[in-house]
């Protein structure tokens, strides 16, 4: 682990536990989610009050209607929705620092590594149920002899919580603006003295990027439940793995002191007939 630099260790950690489907979602979502909602997005909807006009000159008419077609802005509901959406990931990556970070520490502070001296030289044998426990956790990384910390139960937690907040704010999208956006809104809330006509500014351009952002989010869903199911498939496999590792180490810690004892028995016999 010496040769490893820390920062480099959890990137490699994170880069295993996360799956290829985890890479491309969160490239969609950086790349192309936030870059449509700061630089299409926010220039459509930066004078979308301004450009609320209404068939009244009664002073808070245009206000109270405008509140009354959009109870928040489009441009910071899709903000909200990006950032919740990110935020189990964020979590997820939070953790996994955290706990590589203190077993770093861990592995490098000298009384762990007198303590763990001590105990190779103890001939201390681990049992069944701690190895399996270890085999289970964690998978060896033969090019350096290193152990791998195997998050995938925290990686598909996160891919529960990032549906579910997904599947929440598809929703109350729908039931907050629906799929169009209309040319005009009639408008017969206090103080406007009758009904109104408002009308919207760009009401095509708007309905186009809700239909875009629509399908970002779509295509984030499914690929989440693509993701949970492969990170589920892929968590059975090295399970799988680890139990046939486990299996071949028993086996071979179980026929070693027997082919001691015939390498014994064979040089006895040797000596006695020389």
């Amino acid at each position: 682990m010496d040769s490893w630099d820390s920062l480099g260790f959890l990137v490699l950690i994170l880069n295993y536990n996360v799956t290829i489907i985890g890479k491309i979602w969160l490239t969609l979502t950086i790349l192309l989610r936030l870059l449509v909602i700061f630089f299409a997005a926010y220039p459509l909807y930066q004078d979308e009050q301004q450009r609320f006009s209404c068939h009244s000159l009664q002073l808070g008419c245009a206000t109270r209607c405008y509140d009354m077609f959009a109870p928040i802005s489009h441009f910071r509901f899709w903000l909200i929705q990006t950032a919740s959406v990110l935020l189990p990931y964020i979590l997820f990556c939070v953790y996994v620092f955290h706990n590589v970070a203190r077993k770093l520490l861990k592995a490098h502070s000298l009384p762990y590594r007198r303590y763990k001296e001590i105990k190779a030289t103890s001939g201390h044998k681990i049992s069944k149920k701690s190895s399996k426990g270890v085999a289970e956790s964690r998978v060896l990384c033969e090019a350096n002899k290193m152990d791998i910390p195997n998050f995938s139960r925290a990686y598909m937690v996160q891919l529960l919580l990032r549906i579910l907040v997904e599947a929440c704010f598809g929703v109350g999208h729908y039931y907050l603006f629906g799929f169009f956006i209309p040319r005009y809104f009639i408008c017969n809330a206090s103080p406007c003295p009758h009904n109104i006509d408002c009308y919207v500014s760009r009401p095509t351009e708007k309905t186009i990027l809700i239909f875009f952002i629509w399908g970002l989010s779509g295509i984030s869903f499914l690929l989440s439940l693509i993701d949970l199911t492969f990170a589920f498939r892929s968590n059975n496999i090295r399970k799988h793995r680890n139990k046939l590792l486990l299996e071949g180490l028993e086996v071979e810690e179980r026929y070693s002191p027997v082919q001691q004892r015939g390498d014994k028995s064979t040089l006895g016999e040797d000596a006695k007939a020389f």
